[in-house]
């Protein structure tokens, strides 16, 4: 193994850093030089058009750009076209129709003022094709109209496409055509299940819906006539029967005793038909609903009528016709008095 003095070291390390330094040079060199031939060719080969497709740079005012150059029978595709004119000059948006070849959907225009002072107007088209092949997309010429009334023929741009066909293969044999089906077929069950719990549901809804809505008849039962009513009728009934010219005091007096007791009954709450004369006397004359007077009419009365039912005393024709006028004057002056209706306001 051969060894190297110390000086030829310190040699071949600064050969070796200068042969990288010159290295390095060349690789900085070579990448400005692509960087700048790139910029280069950014400004001045191509420039970027309004709908954000690549379009070559060109002196004539007109440009056109297609979003795609191949396209299938019924696609939908976009055409840009851009003039850049002079704002005395007016160019009018092309017809591209063209029958079934090209079809126009839709179209849009812009346009906006350049820092030249030139306007930019921008045409879009959205196209369609529905026969099969190479078209070209092309008015033959467009007439620019100057200040003056003079006019410049300019040629339409270049724009063709291709159309393809839907058919994957055009020579695959046609399949048969299948058997016909019989319509309509078999009903299913569940479906006439669903129909037939829809109708009973919906004839448900009517029925509570009638129910519900159907007027009824209150039945309003009058009230009954106030106890003075009911006895003073029962007395003038008692005194058609003719008992009191007849002299026939038992059943008179039996009789006329009951009306009276119904009446304290209904009228004041005395329980008088389960007692006897001395216990009904006892309490209608400590009850305070009547008045001493009335507790002494009621008291003689209806000892009047025990004195006949219980001991035979046989009254006369005047005695029966001052029981009679007792018991409707016990009636008559314990009327309820109804509260008065007279408007006391100024």
């Amino acid at each position: 193994m051969r060894v190297q003095s110390p000086r030829s070291q310190v040699q071949s390390q600064r050969q070796r850093k200068s042969r990288a330094k010159r290295s390095l040079s060349s690789d900085v060199g070579l990448w400005t030089l692509g960087f700048g031939l790139s910029v280069l060719l950014a400004l001045t080969g191509c420039r970027r058009g309004s709908d954000g497709l690549s379009e070559p740079v060109s002196s004539s005012p007109l440009s056109v750009g297609l979003s795609t150059n191949f396209v299938r029978v019924g696609d939908v595709f976009q055409l840009t076209l851009t003039s850049i004119l002079p704002p005395s000059d007016t160019l009018a948006a092309p017809d591209l129709a063209r029958g079934k070849e090209v079809v126009v959907r839709n179209r849009e225009e812009k346009k906006h003022t350049l820092p030249d002072g030139r306007t930019q107007t921008t045409w879009r088209y959205d196209l369609t094709s529905f026969v099969v092949g190479n078209h070209n997309v092309s008015t033959g010429v467009l007439q620019i109209i100057h200040s003056d009334g003079t006019s410049t023929a300019l040629p339409f741009p270049t724009a063709e496409f291709a159309v393809r066909s839907m058919l994957v293969d055009s020579n695959a044999p046609l399949r048969d055509i299948k058997d016909l089906e019989e319509w309509p077929g078999a009903f299913p069950r569940w479906l006439a299940g669903v129909l037939l719990i829809s109708v009973l549901a919906l004839l448900a809804a009517v029925a509570v819906h009638r129910l519900l809505t159907k007027p009824r008849t209150i039945l309003h039962y009058a009230p009954p006539p106030p106890p003075h009513e009911t006895a003073l009728n029962e007395l003038k009934r008692l005194r058609a029967k003719g008992w009191i010219e007849s002299e026939n005091a038992e059943p008179f007096y039996v009789e006329l005793s009951s009306i009276i007791r119904r009446y304290l009954e209904n009228r004041f709450g005395l329980r008088a038909p389960e007692r006897t004369t001395e216990e009904f006397i006892r309490e209608a004359s400590t009850s305070r609903l009547l008045s001493s007077d009335h507790q002494m009419l009621t008291c003689e009365f209806l000892e009047q009528c025990d004195l006949v039912k219980f001991a035979r005393h046989r009254p006369r024709r005047a005695d029966m016709q001052s029981g009679y006028d007792a018991a409707e004057r016990l009636v008559r002056e314990t009327i309820p008095h109804e509260p008065s209706t007279t408007d006391h306001s100024p």
